[in-house]
């Protein structure tokens, strides 16, 4: 439970739990019960990573903070869902990107689109290539004090301490391993999958990330082959080493009993342009109709490749010439 403010009045979001519960309702995920706290702080400037009881005495008013903490963190979700390319809270890269956002949001309500832009490759940056820092809350703090009044110079501050893209930093996520949500390259690749907008193999409706994914979370990430622990037969071939990564794994609602995702795609009742959103290439389709599950699951691995480094260089605002002027190995 999370702690309550003191002076707590009878009307909306007059409470940590209230303000949980209307973010909740916006279909972007829920936060931790110790994260609100958090971000209460943040938003108003305070040290973060303390007890917030420290930080804020009972005779402070709570009914403001919390207001501008929800508008805050509301503006704060936007920005993950529609700069940052984000679905939802769970596949948020580094979620100690949460305070920064929520004060910057605080502080520029409405930052020019440039500065937004650039904001979601800061994120981006300090997600796949900023980690041989500080331990994380010494890290957080010191780019929480970079924010100041002027949007634009904050978020270029962020940008210069961490740095440029490496030359094909991108490699280090090169190959598909998701089988979960755990890690931060599986939040890559799963954030990288729903870019494609992935459509239902039957109906042909694009599917809404947030809704799926508050319903069945990681599970609506499934397979096309049974993975090796349900007992099932792996297809033929030396191909069973890519069964629990993402060259296996769909998004999808799940079916209802006697239908299979893996049947579908076999018996050509999905229409051919609902395909490419679930990055199955046609010679990645022509091996499973074949028979040859090896053959399908490695050249659909090798068509998420190219599509997760293309979504990389995007989202990170690298230099697409300098990756090219690098051989390929």
């Amino acid at each position: 439970m999370t702690p309550t403010p003191p002076g707590r009045l009878e009307t909306s979001c007059q409470s940590l739990e209230a303000l949980g519960a209307w973010l909740a309702s916006r279909d972007f995920g829920r936060l931790e019960d110790d994260a609100l706290p958090m971000l209460l702080l943040a938003v108003h400037g305070r040290d973060f990573t303390r007890d917030f009881r420290e930080e804020f005495d009972a005779g402070d008013d709570w009914a403001p903070a919390l207001g501008r903490t929800a508008r805050a963190v509301g503006r704060a979700f936007d920005f993950l869902r529609e700069d940052a390319g984000i679905a939802h809270l769970s596949l948020v890269p580094r979620p100690d990107v949460l305070p920064l956002l929520c004060r910057f949001f605080h502080l520029h309500p409405q930052p020019p689109a440039e500065s937004r832009v650039r904001l979601a490759h800061w994120l981006w940056r300090h997600a796949l290539f900023d980690t041989a820092r500080s331990p994380p809350d010494t890290d957080a703090l010191a780019s929480f004090a970079l924010l100041t009044p002027d949007a634009g110079a904050s978020v270029r501050a962020l940008l210069d301490r961490v740095g440029p893209p490496p030359p094909r930093g991108w490699e280090r996520y090169s190959q598909p391993g998701m089988a979960g949500l755990a890690s931060v390259a599986d939040r890559v690749e799963a954030n990288a999958l729903l870019a494609l907008k992935p459509r239902h193999l039957l109906t042909s409706a694009v599917l809404e990330p947030g809704p799926l994914l508050e319903v069945q979370g990681a599970v609506a990430f499934l397979p096309l082959f049974p993975p090796p622990l349900s007992g099932a037969a792996p297809p033929p071939g030396p191909g069973s080493d890519l069964l629990l990564t993402l060259a296996n794994q769909v998004f999808h609602p799940v079916l209802a009993p006697g239908r299979s995702l893996l049947g579908l795609v076999r018996a050509g009742v999905t229409p051919s342009a609902v395909f490419p959103t679930h990055a199955l290439g046609p010679d990645a389709l022509a091996a499973l109709r074949l028979g040859d599950g090896a053959g399908f699951l490695a050249r659909r691995r090798d068509g998420l490749v190219t599509h997760i480094r293309a979504f990389i260089r995007a989202r990170t605002g690298a230099d697409p010439e300098e990756d090219a002027s690098i051989p390929q190995e």
